[in-house]
């Protein structure tokens, strides 16, 4: 086990845990939901971009109700794209790790895409 100085773990037991390489259970959200309706029905995607990512362009959106801007990530559709989807959902209660609001499948460019719209 890590220890500082004064010969304290860097990492303690929470909760006097007996095993320390076992993980405490955490809440986990709900489920992911894609949603299969156009992402234009609920949000205005512009052409404003946020940062370039190793898959594309993450693009700027606003909630068409709330007028509140959001980062528009978008993925091709494949095994490996669901998959990371799903991960950064669960682990996306954290607060050091961009919450994903809504996930869209949508034909972008004539391709299945997934549209995954992030604080």
């Amino acid at each position: 086990m890590l220890s500082n100085a004064q010969n304290q773990p860097l990492f303690p037991n929470p909760a006097g845990q007996q095993n320390p390489g076992q993980f405490l259970p955490f809440n986990m959200r709900p489920s992911l939901q894609i949603k299969k309706n156009a992402i234009t029905d609920e949000y205005k995607v512009t052409s404003q971009v946020l940062g370039l990512g190793i898959n594309g362009k993450v693009l700027e959106i606003f909630q068409k109700k709330t007028g509140d801007k959001y980062a528009l990530k978008m993925l091709q559709d494949c095994a490996k794209a669901r998959r990371e989807v799903e991960l950064h959902w669960r682990a996306s209660p954290c607060a050091n790790i961009v919450r994903i609001i809504d996930v869209y499948e949508n034909l972008y460019q004539a391709r299945k895409c997934l549209l995954i719209v992030m604080e």
